[in-house]
């Protein structure tokens, strides 16, 4: 049977047919097959083995070292015969193979090669498929998944943002720290606005971090739909501040719900943008400071030289973060993979312009804050 031919069946698996078929994956209690037991005839065991999708030469292997019985692959292929015990000529129909294929892979199970998959039918479902009819129907069915597992291309969530501050992502950079200067961030995760880029002697002080975000919700005077961090205790008074001053709005994300905590590393937006920051600004400071560590003019374990790299550095370093913010907030962002759901263009224009006259799903998340809620945090 061509590829074609396949390519026909599954168009006719109507959407009927795929429901109720979905119906009965999930509703299947996907235990495999129950083992006969210890004092099972040689029949039974040989029956079981085969529905596990072992080989002739693996059954006997079990047969012999689990079992305690000998029988030569010859004999078990006389055997099998007698059973009338085959894969090949004793296949499950094509359309019940391709309709409980595509309910899996509704079901979750989309990213499996075909030996996977063809356990997966023969021992979860009871179906009796081969291999090259599962790799038929997988190549037919889903070409570009096939593809991307060949060259081994890792397949990525696509990250998805409704509007400005839908989500804002805060973060803090350790990589100066060493030397006694700590950058801390925040960035708008539809637009990719800088929102605030700041060198402090410290970001693991709370305070710090919630004066940093106290500072930007009076400039702006809104209040963004949530605030994503990490779970580090530097982040307490800013999550205690987002959920009071969200607690009175009414939407799904208001008040507790408004503050999502996550691992450091998933913080997407904010650590593509600490790589950008390493290769043009933080790596130039980090080896100039290394240059002073190596000739003796700076020892790090000392807290009076790191207080001198603060009264020398910290200004000037400051004044290169505002430049990074200024040219990266006004650069222009190029239109990615068509999949990917984020708009193009120049950050400033994406946050400040809202863009919902040219994409309809586009809304711009802003909920107002009173000058009196802000005096009383």
């Amino acid at each position: 049977m061509n590829l074609r031919t396949y390519e026909n069946i599954i168009l006719q698996v109507g959407g009927n047919d795929l429901l109720c078929c979905l119906l009965c994956v999930a509703d299947h209690d996907v235990t495999g097959i129950p083992y006969p037991g210890d004092d099972a005839s040689v029949p039974e065991l040989v029956q079981y083995y085969h529905q596990l999708c072992y080989t002739s030469l693996q059954i006997c292997g079990f047969l012999l070292f689990v079992h305690g019985t000998f029988m030569s692959c010859s004999m078990l292929k006389r055997l099998k015969r007698r059973l009338n015990i085959r894969r090949r000529n004793n296949q499950s129909p094509l359309p019940t193979v391709v309709r409980t294929i595509l309910a899996l892979h509704r079901n979750g199970l989309s990213n499996v090669g075909y030996r996977y998959m063809w356990r997966t039918l023969n021992i979860g479902f009871g179906l009796c498929v081969t291999q090259s009819r599962a790799r038929l129907c997988l190549r037919t069915i889903d070409q570009q998944g096939v593809l991307n597992r060949s060259h081994r291309v890792l397949r990525r969530r696509v990250y998805y943002n409704r509007g400005p501050n839908y989500l804002i992502h805060v973060d803090g950079y350790d990589k100066l720290k060493p030397y006694g200067i700590a950058i801390h961030g925040a960035i708008d995760g539809y637009s990719r606005k800088l929102l605030w880029l700041i060198a402090s002697p410290s970001n693991n002080n709370p305070r710090y971090v919630g004066y940093w975000y106290l500072n930007w919700i009076k400039q702006r005077k809104m209040l963004p739909r949530v605030v994503r961090s990490d779970a580090g205790t530097e982040n307490v008074i800013m999550r205690d501040l987002q959920r009071s001053l969200r607690h009175n709005q009414n939407d799904e994300m208001s008040g507790q719900n408004s503050f999502l905590v996550g691992r450091s590393v998933a913080n997407q937006r904010i650590e593509r943008l600490w790589g950008t920051l390493k290769t043009s600004f933080t790596q130039f400071w980090r080896n100039r400071f290394q240059d002073f560590q190596d000739t003796g003019l700076l020892n790090v374990s000392c807290p009076v030289h790191k207080e001198c790299v603060r009264f020398c550095f910290l200004s000037v370093i400051q004044h290169q973060l505002d430049m990074f913010a200024e040219n990266w907030n006004s650069h222009r962002i190029r239109r990615q993979r068509a999949e990917v759901v984020t708009p193009s263009g120049i950050p400033n224009m994406l946050y400040t312009i809202s863009q919902r006259s040219l994409v309809e799903e586009t809304v711009h998340f802003l909920y107002h804050v009173t000058y009196k809620q802000l005096t009383i945090s």
